[in-house]
């Protein structure tokens, strides 16, 4: 099974830059560095700043080398092996990263991606990374984990303003004056 990496490295005009592997399972071969594919990577201050909170969880279950704490996870530390799951989730994270601009879609989006079953979280990372069409994948992922339907009530209040803001006397293509005015022509 394919194993995935997380790890934070330094540039210097670009600063820290966390970045998450997926590593394929070849049975009889060394793991290369060659052979691993970035899922995403993230290197401006608020995704990052999200992206430690979410994988804080995931870094505390980490196998290897050891468990480590979000704060303490730089550029010094050594790149953790996730498990598959949480570097399916994680890996669903970082697509999302660049999309979510506010702090409230980045909220609704963890509380989603927390919720999800282990079976959907490995349904929608095959359709995100292996699919077809895998950004629109990602964009149906994050208009489902973002999406808010309005309160029934305020649909129908929207809707009766509009109708007390049209004018009624303004003619209109089936109005009895401008079939009249037509005829007069």
């Amino acid at each position: 099974m394919e194993r995935f990496r997380l790890r934070v490295r330094h540039e210097p005009k670009r600063g820290h830059i966390w970045e998450l592997h997926l590593f394929p399972a070849y049975p009889h071969r060394q793991l290369r560095e060659a052979d691993a594919r970035v899922l995403g990577s993230s290197a401006t201050p608020e995704a990052m700043l999200w992206l430690r909170q979410i994988a804080e969880p995931f870094l505390l279950r980490a196998e290897a080398p050891e468990p480590l704490a979000a704060e303490q996870f730089g550029p010094a530390a050594a790149p953790r092996w996730l498990r598959p799951e949480d570097g399916m989730r994680l890996a669903l994270a970082f697509s999302a990263a660049r999309w979510l601009v506010t702090p409230r879609q980045r909220r609704l989006f963890r509380e989603g991606l927390e919720e999800l079953p282990s079976e959907v979280v490995l349904y929608w990372f095959t359709l995100c990374f292996y699919g077809y069409r895998p950004a629109a994948g990602r964009a149906a992922l994050r208009t489902l984990f973002t999406h808010e339907e309005p309160e029934e009530g305020s649909a129908a209040r929207s809707i009766a303003r509009k109708r007390q803001h049209e004018p009624e006397s303004e003619l209109n293509l089936f109005s009895s004056s401008a079939v009249n005015g037509a005829e007069k022509v």
